[in-house]
């Protein structure tokens, strides 16, 4: 059951045995319906995520509108991490797109681990650092690299991801309509055909 987990765990740091025992007994596995939100706008954020099986949106609402940030599969840590660590209500939404298993540590159980040992420390040091990169990349990207350039790397790097989500969730995590990323499709499948 907690195959994925363990793994996870140790490509982030090499735990001992003993405390790879203690930190996968404070995980409690959770099931979400497709549609189904995780963390809601105003929540508190209890729990840091990861993903065993499914797929996740983390998304914000402004006028009337979603705004999908990111998306999140197998293998990958989510939460509204900011809320998480400052305790603040949370200003985003993370919903299933898929039937998805989770498995949650709580924030109490997190300072626990922090008590305990320093392996955990490093882990959400780790943590941190990794969300951190990610969202300095993403925004680096959007300023540098077109919406077309984006798409194909994303095509290049996770092609599975594109036939899971709904290509209005791809575009707004692209920053385009959905109108621009069919123009996109479109243009980049006839110069891949040679046309």
């Amino acid at each position: 059951m907690f195959y994925n987990l363990i793994n996870n765990l140790k490509n982030f740091l090499p735990f001992p045995d003993d405390e790879l025992d203690f930190f996968i007994s404070l995980m409690e596995p959770q099931r979400y319906k497709k549609h189904e939100k995780i963390i809601c706008i105003g929540d508190f954020v209890d729990h840091v995520f990861y993903i065993d099986k499914g797929l996740v949106r983390y998304y914000s609402e402004h006028e009337g509108k979603d705004h999908t940030l990111r998306l999140f599969r197998e293998n990958m840590w989510v939460s509204e991490y900011a809320s998480f660590l400052t305790r603040k209500p949370s200003p985003i939404c993370i919903e299933a797109l898929e039937d998805t298993t989770l498995f949650r540590l709580h924030f109490d159980k997190m300072q626990a681990g922090y008590e305990r040992s320093k392996v955990f420390e490093r882990f959400g040091r780790k943590i941190a650092e990794a969300l951190f990169i990610r969202e300095v990349e993403m925004a680096t990207e959007r300023r540098i690299k077109s919406a077309e350039t984006r798409y194909l790397e994303l095509l290049q790097n996770d092609p599975e991801l594109i036939n899971r989500v709904p290509l209005k969730y791809i575009a707004s995590v692209l920053g385009i309509e959905p109108e621009s990323l069919s123009r996109i499709r479109r243009r980049t499948s006839r110069i891949k055909n040679g046309n």
